[in-house]
């Protein structure tokens, strides 16, 4: 059983002869009386000041905990958006690979149809070239041998001489040669 502040004033003690002064055992008990409603009040307080503080403390586990939590949430969330960033980086790297491969395979493959087609072009140029020439010749050779079946026929003599007419015509073989050379110039810088 608790003993108060009351049971403290109230109490009596039986007398005795030779006991002590019963005013200074009254005014020692009265004190005491006091100071133990006083340690009593300072106890309850502190109880509830205690749990006051055992109340803020759970509170406040509770928030280490919810921010724990929050953290370790935010730590996943962020790793897992980090992993998908990188996959997606990776997927965008493999594809910008693979386009960038199929376009220099197209590429190749235009310059490889771009020089076929040049070489095709060229020799198309050559043959006409030798062709024309052919017939030119061939023109002139028939031109020729009618104007000298015509000097022929009439008794002509050639005004320039055939020196002169030999020297015309191997000057004009050397301005075709010039401009055939010519010709498969530009057409060899019209593809460069």
């Amino acid at each position: 059983m608790r003993i108060t502040s009351m049971d403290i004033s109230n109490k009596e003690f039986k007398k005795s002869m030779r006991g002590y002064n019963p005013d200074e055992v009254e005014d020692f008990l009265d004190k005491i009386a006091e100071d133990y409603e006083e340690m009593y009040k300072e106890n309850t307080s502190l109880r509830e000041k205690f749990a006051l503080l055992n109340e803020k403390l759970d509170h406040y586990k509770d928030i280490e905990n919810t921010i724990q939590n929050t953290l370790l949430l935010a730590q996943n969330t962020s790793e897992q958006t980090r992993k998908t960033a990188n996959d997606e980086a990776e997927s965008i790297i493999r594809r910008s690979n693979d386009e960038s491969k199929r376009i220099i395979e197209k590429a190749n493959n235009q310059v490889i149809k771009i020089n076929d087609d040049f070489e095709m072009t060229k020799n198309d140029f050559t043959k006409f070239v030798a062709k024309y020439r052919n017939f030119m010749k061939t023109q002139m050779d028939m031109f020729n041998d009618m104007e000298s079946d015509f000097i022929k026929s009439y008794n002509l003599v050639s005004y320039q001489g055939e020196e002169v007419y030999e020297k015309e015509i191997v000057k004009e073989e050397k301005k075709e040669e010039k401009e055939k050379e010519e010709d498969l110039n530009n057409v060899k810088n019209f593809y460069v």
